[in-house]
């Protein structure tokens, strides 16, 4: 079974847009492209009120650290029971 965290991908899509990050669709696919820090997700096709995986959320948090875009303390702050 998926583990699913506490945010909703509108949650997420309005947090990455909010960072810089543009979004498109391809496919089925959700493509974030956030250009100065050379940084991209790609989701499958969640609904805005479905919740995203802890895997998927965990990604986004390293990647945004990995990238200097947003430290994952930072990310915990904003994000704090779904990171707990």
């Amino acid at each position: 079974m998926v583990k699913r965290s506490t945010v909703a991908f509108a949650e997420l899509r309005q947090f990455l847009l909010d960072l810089g990050f543009t979004l498109t669709r391809k496919d089925k696919f959700w493509l974030f492209q956030h250009d100065p820090s050379g940084t991209a997700f790609g989701f499958r096709s969640y609904r805005s009120n479905e919740r995203v995986t802890q895997i998927d959320l965990d990604h986004v948090r390293k990647h945004l650290d990995w990238r200097d875009v947003l430290s994952e303390q930072a990310f915990d702050e904003r994000f704090k029971e779904a990171t707990a």
